[in-house]
Protein backbone atom coordinates (compact mmCIF):
# COMPACT_ATOMS: atom_id res chain seq x y z
CA UNK A 1 0.00 0.00 0.00
CA UNK A 2 1.27 3.46 -0.71
CA UNK A 3 1.74 5.69 1.74
CA UNK A 4 1.50 9.56 1.76
CA UNK A 5 3.75 11.78 1.85
CA UNK A 6 4.93 15.12 3.60
CA UNK A 7 3.73 18.16 2.61
CA UNK A 8 6.57 20.86 1.12
CA UNK A 9 7.58 23.60 3.69
CA UNK A 10 5.47 26.49 2.20
CA UNK A 11 2.01 23.95 2.02
CA UNK A 12 2.99 23.30 5.77
CA UNK A 13 3.04 26.99 6.85
CA UNK A 14 0.53 27.85 5.05
CA UNK A 15 -1.87 24.92 6.71
CA UNK A 16 -0.84 26.39 9.89
CA UNK A 17 -1.40 29.62 9.25
CA UNK A 18 -4.66 28.99 7.90
CA UNK A 19 -5.88 27.85 11.35
CA UNK A 20 -4.57 24.15 11.59
CA UNK A 21 -7.00 22.18 14.73
CA UNK A 22 -4.95 20.09 17.22
CA UNK A 23 -7.40 17.40 17.29
CA UNK A 24 -5.72 14.54 16.78
CA UNK A 25 -6.25 12.44 13.53
CA UNK A 26 -4.92 8.90 14.78
CA UNK A 27 -7.64 6.49 15.45
CA UNK A 28 -6.71 3.14 17.50
CA UNK A 29 -7.53 -0.89 16.15
CA UNK A 30 -10.72 -1.51 16.73
CA UNK A 31 -11.55 -3.11 19.74
CA UNK A 32 -7.08 -4.64 20.36
CA UNK A 33 -5.65 -4.39 23.42
CA UNK A 34 -2.11 -2.68 22.91
CA UNK A 35 1.46 -4.14 24.22
CA UNK A 36 3.55 -1.59 23.15
CA UNK A 37 7.46 -2.52 23.37
CA UNK A 38 10.31 -0.24 23.85
CA UNK A 39 12.71 -1.16 21.41
CA UNK A 40 16.71 0.31 21.22
CA UNK A 41 18.61 -1.50 18.78
CA UNK A 42 21.90 -0.28 20.06
CA UNK A 43 21.38 -2.09 23.53
CA UNK A 44 21.26 -5.00 21.31
CA UNK A 45 24.50 -4.78 20.06
CA UNK A 46 26.24 -5.06 22.97
CA UNK A 47 24.66 -8.90 24.14
CA UNK A 48 27.44 -11.54 24.14
CA UNK A 49 27.57 -14.62 24.70
CA UNK A 50 29.96 -16.09 27.88
CA UNK A 51 32.71 -17.14 24.81
CA UNK A 52 32.50 -13.22 23.24
CA UNK A 53 30.37 -13.97 20.02
CA UNK A 54 28.05 -11.44 19.57
CA UNK A 55 24.82 -12.34 18.77
CA UNK A 56 23.48 -9.09 16.96
CA UNK A 57 24.83 -7.18 14.29
CA UNK A 58 22.42 -4.46 14.60
CA UNK A 59 24.16 -2.69 11.51
CA UNK A 60 22.59 -5.07 9.35
CA UNK A 61 19.11 -5.39 8.22
CA UNK A 62 19.10 -9.14 9.33
CA UNK A 63 20.36 -8.26 12.75
CA UNK A 64 17.52 -6.14 13.21
CA UNK A 65 15.03 -8.26 12.15
CA UNK A 66 16.98 -10.62 14.46
CA UNK A 67 15.92 -8.22 17.30
CA UNK A 68 12.38 -7.80 16.30
CA UNK A 69 12.00 -11.53 16.17
CA UNK A 70 12.81 -11.31 19.77
CA UNK A 71 10.72 -8.76 21.08
CA UNK A 72 8.23 -10.19 19.41
CA UNK A 73 8.39 -12.94 22.41
CA UNK A 74 6.57 -10.92 24.98
CA UNK A 75 3.02 -10.70 22.69
CA UNK A 76 4.11 -6.89 21.73
CA UNK A 77 1.44 -5.98 18.91
CA UNK A 78 3.04 -2.37 18.53
CA UNK A 79 6.75 -2.00 18.39
CA UNK A 80 8.27 1.39 19.54
CA UNK A 81 11.64 1.88 17.92
CA UNK A 82 14.19 3.97 19.38
CA UNK A 83 15.54 7.07 17.07
CA UNK A 84 18.64 7.97 18.98
CA UNK A 85 20.31 7.67 22.46
CA UNK A 86 20.91 11.60 23.35
CA UNK A 87 21.72 13.10 20.17
CA UNK A 88 23.60 10.32 18.26
CA UNK A 89 20.94 9.28 15.52
CA UNK A 90 20.30 5.51 14.92
CA UNK A 91 19.62 6.02 11.47
CA UNK A 92 20.60 7.97 7.87
CA UNK A 93 19.86 11.43 8.92
CA UNK A 94 20.11 14.89 6.91
CA UNK A 95 19.67 17.10 10.09
CA UNK A 96 22.79 15.30 11.53
CA UNK A 97 25.17 14.18 9.66
CA UNK A 98 28.62 14.54 7.87
CA UNK A 99 30.34 16.76 7.43
CA UNK A 100 29.31 18.77 10.81
CA UNK A 101 31.02 15.96 12.87
CA UNK A 102 31.54 12.46 12.79
CA UNK A 103 29.39 10.77 15.60
CA UNK A 104 29.61 7.36 15.74
CA UNK A 105 28.86 5.72 19.09
CA UNK A 106 31.93 4.17 20.50
CA UNK A 107 31.14 1.30 22.68
CA UNK A 108 34.95 1.95 24.82
CA UNK A 109 33.72 5.10 26.33
CA UNK A 110 31.32 3.33 28.08
CA UNK A 111 31.24 4.46 32.23
CA UNK A 112 31.17 0.98 33.14
CA UNK A 113 32.85 -2.94 32.10
CA UNK A 114 30.67 -3.91 29.39
CA UNK A 115 32.79 -5.52 26.33
CA UNK A 116 34.56 -3.75 23.95
CA UNK A 117 33.70 -4.17 19.99
CA UNK A 118 34.04 -0.95 18.67
CA UNK A 119 32.22 1.59 16.94
CA UNK A 120 28.58 1.63 15.75
CA UNK A 121 27.72 4.33 12.76
CA UNK A 122 24.22 3.17 12.52
CA UNK A 123 24.15 6.30 10.11
CA UNK A 124 26.27 5.08 7.49
CA UNK A 125 24.23 1.88 7.73
CA UNK A 126 22.86 0.09 4.85
CA UNK A 127 19.96 -0.09 4.46
CA UNK A 128 18.64 2.64 6.17
CA UNK A 129 17.86 0.92 9.75
CA UNK A 130 14.75 3.41 10.91
CA UNK A 131 13.19 3.16 7.57
CA UNK A 132 13.64 -0.74 7.53
CA UNK A 133 12.38 -2.09 10.66
CA UNK A 134 9.16 -0.15 10.33
CA UNK A 135 8.33 -1.58 7.25
CA UNK A 136 9.20 -4.82 8.27
CA UNK A 137 6.37 -4.15 11.03
CA UNK A 138 4.04 -3.17 8.64
CA UNK A 139 4.62 -6.12 6.50
CA UNK A 140 3.42 -8.19 9.45
CA UNK A 141 0.47 -6.21 10.68
CA UNK A 142 2.46 -4.70 13.11
CA UNK A 143 1.82 -0.78 14.73
CA UNK A 144 5.06 0.90 13.98
CA UNK A 145 6.61 3.88 15.39
CA UNK A 146 9.34 5.93 17.21
CA UNK A 147 10.32 6.09 20.84
CA UNK A 148 12.02 9.43 20.67
CA UNK A 149 14.37 10.29 24.20
CA UNK A 150 13.36 13.51 24.65
CA UNK A 151 17.60 14.13 25.73
CA UNK A 152 20.73 15.40 23.91
CA UNK A 153 23.13 13.91 26.00
CA UNK A 154 22.44 10.41 27.34
CA UNK A 155 24.87 10.06 30.86
CA UNK A 156 25.70 13.83 30.40
CA UNK A 157 29.01 13.25 28.37
CA UNK A 158 29.14 11.24 25.09
CA UNK A 159 26.74 11.50 22.55
CA UNK A 160 26.12 14.64 21.81
CA UNK A 161 25.18 15.61 18.38
CA UNK A 162 26.53 17.46 15.46
CA UNK A 163 23.95 20.37 15.75
CA UNK A 164 23.89 20.15 19.27
CA UNK A 165 27.65 20.92 19.10
CA UNK A 166 27.25 23.91 16.44
CA UNK A 167 24.94 25.72 18.65
CA UNK A 168 26.45 26.21 22.21
CA UNK A 169 24.50 29.37 22.34
CA UNK A 170 21.42 27.54 23.15
CA UNK A 171 22.64 25.17 25.63
CA UNK A 172 21.02 25.42 29.20
CA UNK A 173 22.20 26.57 32.56
CA UNK A 174 21.26 26.47 35.75
CA UNK A 175 20.29 29.85 38.27
CA UNK A 176 23.50 29.87 39.10
CA UNK A 177 25.02 30.26 35.13
CA UNK A 178 26.51 27.11 35.22
CA UNK A 179 26.20 25.79 31.56
CA UNK A 180 24.47 22.29 30.65
CA UNK A 181 26.91 21.60 27.52
CA UNK A 182 24.77 19.80 25.11
CA UNK A 183 21.50 20.56 26.17
CA UNK A 184 19.25 22.91 23.95
CA UNK A 185 17.01 25.08 25.44
CA UNK A 186 13.39 25.14 23.95
CA UNK A 187 12.99 28.46 24.55
CA UNK A 188 14.82 29.31 21.57
CA UNK A 189 12.59 29.40 18.25
CA UNK A 190 15.70 28.11 16.57
CA UNK A 191 15.85 24.84 18.49
CA UNK A 192 12.28 23.85 18.27
CA UNK A 193 12.78 24.09 14.45
CA UNK A 194 15.14 21.67 14.67
CA UNK A 195 13.62 19.29 16.46
CA UNK A 196 10.25 19.69 13.73
CA UNK A 197 12.88 18.96 11.07
CA UNK A 198 13.66 16.03 12.94
CA UNK A 199 10.37 14.43 13.63
CA UNK A 200 10.08 15.31 9.45
CA UNK A 201 12.66 12.75 9.27
CA UNK A 202 10.70 10.55 11.47
CA UNK A 203 7.56 10.98 9.27
CA UNK A 204 9.18 9.91 5.74
CA UNK A 205 9.90 7.13 7.24
CA UNK A 206 6.69 6.32 7.84
CA UNK A 207 6.15 6.44 11.46
CA UNK A 208 2.74 6.03 12.29
CA UNK A 209 3.30 6.35 16.18
CA UNK A 210 5.59 9.24 17.82
CA UNK A 211 6.33 8.80 21.45
CA UNK A 212 8.32 11.27 23.10
CA UNK A 213 9.39 9.44 26.21
CA UNK A 214 10.23 12.60 29.23
CA UNK A 215 11.30 10.12 31.74
CA UNK A 216 15.04 9.98 29.75
CA UNK A 217 15.22 13.60 29.77
CA UNK A 218 19.26 14.00 29.64
CA UNK A 219 18.51 17.58 32.06
CA UNK A 220 15.61 18.42 29.99
CA UNK A 221 14.22 20.26 33.02
CA UNK A 222 13.32 23.40 34.61
CA UNK A 223 16.71 23.72 36.44
CA UNK A 224 18.69 24.22 33.31
CA UNK A 225 16.26 26.77 31.75
CA UNK A 226 17.76 29.92 33.12
CA UNK A 227 17.92 30.78 29.53
CA UNK A 228 18.05 34.40 28.24
CA UNK A 229 14.64 34.32 26.56
CA UNK A 230 12.89 32.20 29.81
CA UNK A 231 14.58 34.96 32.08
CA UNK A 232 13.54 38.06 30.16
CA UNK A 233 9.87 36.41 30.15
CA UNK A 234 9.65 36.22 33.94
CA UNK A 235 11.43 39.26 34.36
CA UNK A 236 8.13 40.57 32.24
CA UNK A 237 5.50 38.92 33.54
CA UNK A 238 6.16 39.44 37.41
CA UNK A 239 8.97 42.11 37.32
CA UNK A 240 10.59 40.14 39.51
CA UNK A 241 14.11 37.81 39.27
CA UNK A 242 13.09 34.13 38.46
CA UNK A 243 13.34 32.01 41.65
CA UNK A 244 16.76 30.30 42.48
CA UNK A 245 15.07 26.94 43.35
CA UNK A 246 14.41 25.61 40.16
CA UNK A 247 11.55 23.11 41.86
CA UNK A 248 9.47 25.88 42.71
CA UNK A 249 6.39 24.97 41.48
CA UNK A 250 5.80 28.93 39.91
CA UNK A 251 9.14 28.60 37.75
CA UNK A 252 8.20 25.02 36.75
CA UNK A 253 4.77 25.81 35.55
CA UNK A 254 6.48 29.02 34.15
CA UNK A 255 8.92 26.84 32.35
CA UNK A 256 6.03 24.29 30.91
CA UNK A 257 4.54 26.88 29.01
CA UNK A 258 7.49 26.86 26.49
CA UNK A 259 7.36 22.60 26.70
CA UNK A 260 3.69 22.93 26.17
CA UNK A 261 4.38 25.91 22.96
CA UNK A 262 6.84 23.08 21.76
CA UNK A 263 4.48 20.13 21.75
CA UNK A 264 1.43 22.08 20.10
CA UNK A 265 4.30 22.70 17.32
CA UNK A 266 5.06 18.97 16.90
CA UNK A 267 1.35 18.50 16.85
CA UNK A 268 0.60 21.09 14.09
CA UNK A 269 3.51 19.62 12.18
CA UNK A 270 2.44 15.89 12.94
CA UNK A 271 -1.11 17.04 12.01
CA UNK A 272 0.00 19.01 8.49
CA UNK A 273 1.73 16.10 6.66
CA UNK A 274 -1.27 14.59 5.65
CA UNK A 275 -1.04 11.70 7.58
CA UNK A 276 -2.40 9.95 10.70
CA UNK A 277 -0.14 9.81 13.46
CA UNK A 278 -0.38 9.49 16.91
CA UNK A 279 1.43 11.81 19.33
CA UNK A 280 2.52 10.02 22.84
CA UNK A 281 3.79 11.51 25.59
CA UNK A 282 5.21 9.14 28.75
CA UNK A 283 5.21 10.39 32.36
CA UNK A 284 6.95 9.10 35.45
CA UNK A 285 6.50 8.57 39.14
CA UNK A 286 2.66 9.19 38.65
CA UNK A 287 0.98 8.87 42.43
CA UNK A 288 -2.90 9.56 42.59
CA UNK A 289 -3.52 12.72 40.94
CA UNK A 290 -4.98 15.35 43.07
CA UNK A 291 -4.57 19.40 42.73
CA UNK A 292 -0.70 19.24 43.95
CA UNK A 293 1.63 19.61 41.25
CA UNK A 294 2.88 16.23 39.79
CA UNK A 295 6.44 14.60 39.45
CA UNK A 296 6.72 15.37 35.02
CA UNK A 297 5.52 18.84 35.92
CA UNK A 298 8.51 19.50 38.52
CA UNK A 299 11.26 16.93 37.04
CA UNK A 300 10.82 18.67 33.63
CA UNK A 301 8.96 21.39 33.43
CA UNK A 302 5.95 18.86 31.21
CA UNK A 303 2.38 19.40 31.88
CA UNK A 304 0.91 16.50 30.71
CA UNK A 305 -2.64 17.09 32.00
CA UNK A 306 -2.60 20.43 30.31
CA UNK A 307 -1.92 18.36 26.75
CA UNK A 308 -4.26 15.85 27.26
CA UNK A 309 -6.91 18.43 28.30
CA UNK A 310 -6.59 20.41 25.00
CA UNK A 311 -6.38 17.28 22.67
CA UNK A 312 -2.67 17.32 21.84
CA UNK A 313 -1.28 14.33 22.68
CA UNK A 314 -3.40 11.17 21.66
CA UNK A 315 -2.15 8.71 24.59
CA UNK A 316 -0.35 9.29 27.41
CA UNK A 317 2.19 6.40 28.20
CA UNK A 318 2.65 5.84 32.47
CA UNK A 319 6.25 4.92 32.64
CA UNK A 320 6.34 4.08 36.99
CA UNK A 321 3.77 4.91 39.57
CA UNK A 322 4.79 5.30 42.92
CA UNK A 323 2.98 2.63 44.10
CA UNK A 324 2.86 2.02 48.04
CA UNK A 325 5.24 -0.70 49.47
CA UNK A 326 3.20 -1.44 51.80
CA UNK A 327 0.33 -2.30 49.74
CA UNK A 328 1.44 -2.61 46.19
CA UNK A 329 -1.09 -4.20 43.55
CA UNK A 330 -3.42 -2.43 45.34
CA UNK A 331 -2.38 0.81 44.97
CA UNK A 332 -1.18 0.20 41.58
CA UNK A 333 -5.13 -0.40 40.21
CA UNK A 334 -5.81 3.18 42.51
CA UNK A 335 -3.21 5.15 40.47
CA UNK A 336 -4.25 3.47 36.83
CA UNK A 337 -8.13 4.09 37.75
CA UNK A 338 -7.41 7.56 38.65
CA UNK A 339 -5.28 8.34 35.34
CA UNK A 340 -7.56 6.65 33.51
CA UNK A 341 -10.26 8.33 34.64
CA UNK A 342 -8.42 11.72 33.94
CA UNK A 343 -7.94 10.58 30.45
CA UNK A 344 -11.27 9.21 29.93
CA UNK A 345 -12.83 10.77 26.76
CA UNK A 346 -9.45 12.90 25.82
CA UNK A 347 -6.99 10.08 25.13
CA UNK A 348 -5.58 7.06 25.71
CA UNK A 349 -3.96 5.66 28.44
CA UNK A 350 -0.95 3.09 28.41
CA UNK A 351 -0.23 1.40 31.83
CA UNK A 352 3.58 -0.35 32.64
CA UNK A 353 4.75 -3.90 32.82
CA UNK A 354 7.92 -2.59 33.61
CA UNK A 355 11.33 -4.97 33.99
CA UNK A 356 13.61 -1.87 34.07
CA UNK A 357 13.76 -1.33 38.23
CA UNK A 358 15.45 2.74 37.48
CA UNK A 359 12.71 3.84 39.49
CA UNK A 360 12.89 1.40 42.14
CA UNK A 361 8.99 0.55 41.29
CA UNK A 362 9.49 -1.79 38.44
CA UNK A 363 8.62 -5.80 38.53
CA UNK A 364 12.09 -6.11 40.33
CA UNK A 365 10.73 -3.93 43.08
CA UNK A 366 7.33 -5.83 43.04
CA UNK A 367 8.77 -9.09 43.58
CA UNK A 368 10.75 -7.72 47.02
CA UNK A 369 7.85 -6.16 48.22
CA UNK A 370 5.72 -9.30 47.60
CA UNK A 371 8.08 -11.99 47.34
CA UNK A 372 5.94 -13.39 44.46
CA UNK A 373 7.55 -14.41 40.28
CA UNK A 374 8.10 -11.72 37.73
CA UNK A 375 5.53 -14.09 35.57
CA UNK A 376 2.79 -13.38 37.98
CA UNK A 377 3.28 -10.18 38.43
CA UNK A 378 3.64 -9.15 34.69
CA UNK A 379 -0.26 -11.03 34.50
CA UNK A 380 -1.45 -9.06 37.86
CA UNK A 381 -0.21 -5.77 35.94
CA UNK A 382 -1.25 -6.50 32.44
CA UNK A 383 -4.51 -7.88 34.00
CA UNK A 384 -4.85 -4.63 36.25
CA UNK A 385 -4.47 -2.30 33.45
CA UNK A 386 -7.07 -4.42 30.96
CA UNK A 387 -9.82 -4.55 34.16
CA UNK A 388 -9.12 -0.75 34.73
CA UNK A 389 -10.27 -0.02 31.19
CA UNK A 390 -6.86 0.90 30.05
CA UNK A 391 -6.05 1.13 26.04
CA UNK A 392 -2.95 -1.37 26.83
CA UNK A 393 0.58 -1.28 28.52
CA UNK A 394 3.87 -0.40 27.69
CA UNK A 395 7.33 -3.08 28.09
CA UNK A 396 10.38 -0.42 28.97
CA UNK A 397 12.64 -1.96 27.14
CA UNK A 398 12.44 -5.30 25.73
CA UNK A 399 16.26 -5.35 25.82
CA UNK A 400 17.54 -9.25 25.14
CA UNK A 401 16.52 -11.39 28.26
CA UNK A 402 14.75 -8.56 29.97
CA UNK A 403 11.37 -10.05 29.72
CA UNK A 404 12.43 -13.82 30.68
CA UNK A 405 10.65 -16.91 28.92
CA UNK A 406 8.56 -17.52 31.27
CA UNK A 407 7.14 -13.85 31.98
CA UNK A 408 6.56 -13.75 27.61
CA UNK A 409 4.67 -16.55 28.24
CA UNK A 410 2.52 -15.22 31.02
CA UNK A 411 2.01 -11.94 28.70
CA UNK A 412 1.24 -13.69 25.65
CA UNK A 413 -1.42 -15.95 27.18
CA UNK A 414 -3.03 -12.94 28.84
CA UNK A 415 -3.06 -11.06 25.23
CA UNK A 416 -3.80 -14.27 22.91
CA UNK A 417 -6.78 -14.83 25.75
CA UNK A 418 -8.61 -12.83 28.12
CA UNK A 419 -6.82 -9.98 27.62
CA UNK A 420 -6.59 -9.70 24.23
CA UNK A 421 -9.58 -7.33 23.55
CA UNK A 422 -10.30 -3.77 25.16
CA UNK A 423 -13.09 -3.75 27.67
Amino acid sequence: MKRSTLLGPKAVQSFVAGGLALACTWAPAAGRFEAAALVDSFDFARTATKEGRFLFDTETAQGNVAVLEHVLLTGANTILWRNCGGATLRYQSAEERDPRVEAPLDKRRLPDNRPVHGWLRYYEAEPDILRHILGVCHERGLQAGVHWPFEETHWASWTFGAWNLEHPQYWGATSDGQVWAGRCSLAYPEVVAHKLRLADELLTRDADHLFIDSWRGGAWGPAYEYVEPEIKRWRAKYHTEPPADASDPRWCAFVAETTHAYFVALRQRLNASGRKVRLMVGVSEVGPLDDAPDATLLSRGLDWRRLVNEGVVDTVVVMSVNWDKARPFESTREIYRSVIGFCAGKSQVLCPVQMYDFTKRGIPSYQAATKQGAPEIAGRLLQTAWEEGADGVCMECVDYGNYTPAVCAELRRLLDGPCRLKR
